[in-house]
């Protein structure tokens, strides 16, 4: 695989098989993904790190094709990511 390093506060995210949930009854949507690489902002947070599985939103976040595979850059705030999982 290609090294990605996203820049900032952003997070690069591979989706976990499309499984998705709906919040808040339907008005959005959540995705579970693996955080692949953390934003150069980011190296040294103690709360998420590389392997972890989050549940973010998909609205207004960029989408990356790798290998023919959807990725997608996620900003580290609360309004993209909403929760970390344990599996």
């Amino acid at each position: 695989m290609k090294t990605i390093i996203p820049f900032g506060k952003n997070i690069l995210v591979k989706p976990i098989e499309n499984k998705q949930i709906l919040v808040n009854q339907g008005v959005s949507l959540c995705e579970y993904g693996e955080i692949i690489a953390l934003g150069t902002d980011l190296s040294d947070t103690s709360v998420l790190k590389v392997g972890d599985i989050i549940g973010y939103t998909i609205f207004g976040v960029n989408s990356l094709e790798i290998e023919n595979e959807k990725h997608y850059f996620v900003p580290y705030t609360s309004e993209f990511i909403l929760a970390k999982i344990t599996l």
